[in-house]
């Protein structure tokens, strides 16, 4: 099945996008691993912010997965924008959840200390992951396919959630192992809204193309002299 789908995506995309799709296929799985690890080193220190982010983390993963899969599935443009819608669904879901919580978290604070190691371990997670997500934005911002936009769309809020966790994991090593929850809940918040608005500008931009597509047809079949054409 995966070689199916590798060949089919190789067949029916240029280069630039036949590398995005493999590489969110590829790097899907070590960003379960990074999830999981954020997930592991969030109960060691009994930080419920970092399984959250861990959990985003997750999220982020089967939103990559919505579009990959729309490449491998979808056999014309209106099942290409199904997917789409849903990669964008799932993105503004987990962003207006991860909101939510850092709404939470900043009127019921809890102030934790990280272990000298666990903080150096959300560290490497946090900032192996945004160098992927960067990667992933760089290599493909010349390329216009729709579901190729939709993983860059993706990791640009990806990379904003991460942002308050390499915070939280900086200020702790700095501060001692402190970890001050109000200012990460806040930065959070605003994160979390800007994430969600990339994942609403998507499901926008999918309505907007529909209704065009859906006026020129109705103009071409208005039109006398189409048929004929």
């Amino acid at each position: 099945m995966l070689k199916t789908g590798s060949s089919k995506i190789q067949k029916e995309y240029d280069a630039s996008a036949s590398r995005a799709f493999h590489l969110a296929g590829i790097s899907g799985a070590w960003n379960l691993f990074l999830g999981l690890g954020k997930i592991v080193s969030g109960i060691l220190s009994f930080s419920g912010f970092v399984c959250v982010s861990g959990c985003y983390t997750i999220g982020m993963v089967l939103a990559r997965y919505c579009a990959v899969a729309g490449a491998i599935w979808a056999d014309s443009p209106k099942e290409q924008y199904r997917y789409y819608r849903l990669a964008g669904g799932v993105l503004m879901g987990a962003s207006l959840a991860y909101m939510a919580y850092s709404g939470w978290a900043y009127f019921h604070p809890k102030y934790t200390v990280y272990p000298k190691y666990i903080a150096l371990a959300i560290a490497t997670f946090t900032f192996t992951e945004i160098g992927l997500n960067i990667r992933g934005i760089l290599m493909n911002r010349k390329d216009g396919t729709l579901l190729v936009h939709a993983l860059k769309t993706i990791n640009l809020a990806s990379s904003l959630i991460l942002l308050v966790l390499t915070q939280s994991a900086i200020r702790s090593i700095a501060q001692g192992g402190y970890h001050e929850p109000s200012s990460n809940a806040l930065l959070g918040f605003l994160a979390g809204g800007g994430a969600a608005l990339l994942g609403g500008f998507m499901r926008w931009r999918i309505g907007q193309m529909e209704k065009g597509n859906k006026r020129k047809e109705e103009e071409e079949s208005s039109d006398p002299n189409f048929s004929g054409r």
